[in-house]
């Protein structure tokens, strides 16, 4: 028989009382990626507190017997009025009982809880009512993890966010363009911003490749060298 509880049902549920960003496999293969996945990541609204962020979300999560939360890692169940303690000490849940796992998060990898109103502000709206985060921010949450399947995502994302960059810099105003090399930088992106109009993005621009060369990037070191500042 079919699972009729499913990772859409309780997101749609979830978008009844919180704003929803979506994370993950899901978010990197709606970015462009032909990958499968096995689980559904979202980052849920923090709102102010851990106990604010659990009373929202119990109402949705304790009803029903056969769709309940567990400690990640553990499979340890949670208990009603466990939910805020959990979701403080570890920042996300697991859903299981529905058609496939649903990881709800409070604090994500990488991305501060003070950031979800940028986050999603830089999000694209989606037909289901969430929000796809744009690719640097999901490239944050895929930063330091450790863990090797990520290491395809983020080769993708940075490909992606390099294309977008190569496009988006030459013709952006000044403050523009700073503020993009402060979000996300590689050498092609640099060298691309030393041809900008603006002197303090080209002096940014050399500075940044000037410690990536430091820091043993060939890459900026040879174009350095190409532009005679080494």
């Amino acid at each position: 028989m079919e699972n009729t509880n499913t990772t859409d049902l309780i997101i749609h549920k979830l978008l009844e009382r919180v704003r929803v960003v979506t994370l993950g496999g899901i978010a990197v293969i709606s970015h462009g990626l032909s990958r499968n996945t096995h689980d559904v990541d979202v980052w849920a609204e923090p709102l102010e507190s851990p106990g604010h962020w659990a009373t929202r979300l119990e109402g949705i999560l304790f009803p029903s017997h056969s769709v309940f939360p567990i400690v990640i890692g553990t499979w340890e169940p949670v208990a009603q009025g466990e939910l805020e303690s959990v979701i403080a000490r570890d920042g996300v849940v697991r859903i299981v009982g529905l058609d496939r796992p649903l990881d709800i998060f409070r604090n994500p990898n990488e991305l501060d809880i003070d950031e979800f109103d940028d986050v999603w502000d830089r999000a694209t709206p989606l037909a289901d009512g969430t929000r796809l985060p744009d690719v640097i921010d999901i490239l944050a949450t895929k930063q330091d993890t450790g863990r090797d399947k990520d290491l395809q995502d983020i080769v993708f994302l940075e490909a992606k966010a390099e294309r977008e960059y190569l496009k988006i810099l030459p013709a952006a105003d000044a403050a523009q363009a700073v503020r993009m090399l402060e979000r996300f930088l590689t050498p092609r992106v640099a060298e691309t911003a030393m041809d900008h109009p603006a002197e303090a993005v080209r002096s940014l621009a050399v500075r940044y490749l000037r410690e990536m060369a430091d820091d043993g990037n060939p890459f900026a070191r040879d174009i350095l060298i190409k532009r005679n500042l080494s």
